[in-house]
Parts: structure tokens; sequence; C-alpha cells
């Protein structure tokens, strides 16, 4: 991935400000209403913070299912034989943020009939 978590926070830290600001205005166009709990301010800045989260991993994880080379399917883990392409299948992960959901490329050997879902280079945690 390169960079670690902490450093690409640090690298967006004005622009996830200002975003934050925006919102705040969005959400309270005249200011936080006296009275407000913390809870409540947090609760809801949690609810956002999630959503982006979770909207930012889908994307991601969309565009890298759409860009994957149909002669990368590689081989059957059974049996070792070429495959070919199976029709795609819908996929949903829940995750600590949400579900996200993509379409995964599906290989089929037609040697042994098994169908799979193939990984390549990087895949998995």
């Amino acid at each position: 991935m390169g960079k670690d978590a902490d450093a690409i926070r640090q690298e967006f830290h004005d622009r996830l400000g200002q975003i934050a600001r925006e919102l705040g205005r969005d959400l309270y166009p005249e200011g936080l209403p006296r009275g407000t709990k913390f809870s409540e301010l947090e609760a809801l800045a949690g609810a956002l913070g999630d959503e982006m989260a979770r909207q930012l991993i889908e994307i991601h994880l969309r565009g890298q299912a759409e860009d994957w080379p149909e002669e990368e399917l590689g081989e059957c883990p059974v049996c070792g034989g070429p495959a070919r392409k199976a029709p795609d299948q819908p996929r949903v992960v829940t995750t600590t943020r949400g579900d996200v959901a993509w379409t995964e490329r599906v290989g089929n050997c037609p040697r042994c009939r098994r169908a799979f879902f193939p990984s390549g280079r990087g895949a998995g945690p």
C-alpha cells in the first residue's frame, strides 16, 4: 500500500478539515444549536466518518474488480488447468464501517468444472 494510515491522515488533515466544515455548515446552517449534547455530536460525526470510510472502501474495491484483466484469471486451484471467464458474481462484505458491495470476477475450469474466485498478487489482508 505504501504509506501507513497515520501518514495518510496527516497528509489529508487540512482537506478533511475543510470537508468537516462544509458538512457542519450543511447540517447546522445557523451554527450548532445551543444545548446540543456532546454525545449527540460525537455520534453524528462517527456516523458520517463511518459512511465516508465505507464509501472509500467500496469505490476502490469496485474499481479494482472492474480493472481485473481476463488474462490474469490464472489456473484452477484444484487441478492447475487454465481458467476461463465465468459470469461475475455480486459480493457483499460487512466491514466495521458497514456493508460494501462489488462485482467479483469468477474463473471456471473446464477440466474439473470448478468455479473459483481468482486472487492476484497482494490479495487478502
